[in-house]
């Protein structure tokens, strides 16, 4: 039995796409600890497409963090209607501490004291043991560990319906040969890489390996800039896939035979959907927020340097490092990716 008995749980967690992923694998080990709970989970609208169809959850509650005073007010004014056996808060920040505020439950459970700030602290009345920095993944399975919940899964399990398969194989079918996907920014330019660099890669993917380059991500104004940017200096133009809604990038992800990716939210979606990933790493350290468990032999850290894998894993950023990045190494990883995953089939 879990530490903590439970019929209604409430898991707040608002934030960014990649942490959508990691909060997701939270959800499925819940549900092996709660098999039959009623499961709310709190998030951002964003976040909410794409895990809408998951069935481990029972109810969503949405909002815009960037809405008018009248969509707090009805977020609080449905927060207010329930009251939880137990709420879970595995974010620390101003915007969760004021939902929580308006969340009933005698029991709020969230991080120690040292990972606690904005308000934290003062709105939790459980709180996980104190731990080593590690990666962001486990950190979320702390809160199942304290729950003493056993042997759960470590798995993300997104669910696509019947009509969005549809949609990718069409997708696919017309591109004729297996795609490479490279995610061509993220959240932060220190994080991105060279473009000129994904040119070169993307030339020696199209005419040497026989693999279909496709440019993956949002509707941005920088995405946009940094398609076109890339499109000039290929050869040959490659497949410009970005999509506004986030489960059509999930498809298109979920139906490459490998990714190129920097450390963003799409990267983590490959891995959760078991894309062999190529990840680009100089500006943050992989040990926290690098592909969780699989792909290593595919990383590229210019992060770490020699000798410092005993060091703390930390939140310290290095700025420059992604352009210690070569064109060469991230080819080299592409073929070895081929060559270690052969049974990876795009959709």
């Amino acid at each position: 039995m879990p530490r903590i008995e439970a019929k209604k749980i409430c898991l707040i967690r608002t934030s960014a796409l990649g942490d959508t992923v990691h909060a997701l694998g939270l959800v499925n080990g819940l549900r092996k600890g709660y098999p039959d709970a009623h499961l709310t989970w709190v998030l951002q609208t964003l976040s909410y497409d794409m895990v809408k169809h998951q069935k481990t959850v029972d109810r969503f509650i949405t909002f815009n963090r960037k809405g008018t005073t009248r969509d707090w007010l009805n977020l609080f004014r449905q927060l207010r209607q329930e009251a939880y056996d137990l709420v879970i808060l595995p974010q620390a920040s101003a915007k969760v501490s004021l939902i929580t505020l308006f969340t009933k439950s005698r029991n709020k459970l969230g991080f120690d004291f040292r990972r606690s700030r904005e308000l934290h602290w003062l709105v939790t009345n459980r709180r996980i043991p104190p731990a080593p920095m590690g990666h962001v993944q486990d950190q979320f399975f702390e809160f199942l560990d304290y729950l003493e919940i056993e042997n759960y899964p470590v798995e993300w399990n997104f669910t696509f319906t019947d009509a969005e398969k549809k949609w990718q194989q069409a997708f696919f079918k017309g591109l004729k040969r297996p795609v490479a996907g490279f995610v061509i920014a993220s959240s932060s330019r220190e994080k991105d890489w060279d473009l000129e660099k994904y040119a070169r890669v993307m030339d020696d993917v199209d005419r040497k390996l026989n693999l279909q380059p496709m440019l993956i991500g949002g509707p941005s104004r920088l995405e946009k800039e940094n398609a076109d940017a890339i499109c000039r200096l290929c050869p040959k133009a490659p497949v410009i896939a970005l999509e506004k809604p986030v489960r059509t990038t999930m498809l298109q992800i979920e139906g490459c035979r490998l990714i190129v990716s920097p450390d963003t939210g799409p990267l983590h979606m490959a891995v959760a959907l078991d894309v062999p990933t190529i990840g680009l790493y100089g500006y943050s350290d992989p040990r926290r927020c690098g592909p969780y468990r699989k792909y290593h032999d595919l990383l590229i850290n210019k992060y770490n340097d020699p000798g410092e894998a005993h060091l703390p894993v930390t939140r310290k950023t290095k700025p420059g490092r992604m352009t210690w990045i070569s064109a060469e190494e991230v080819i080299e990883k592409i073929e070895l990716a081929l060559e270690k995953y052969p049974g990876r089939r795009q959709a």
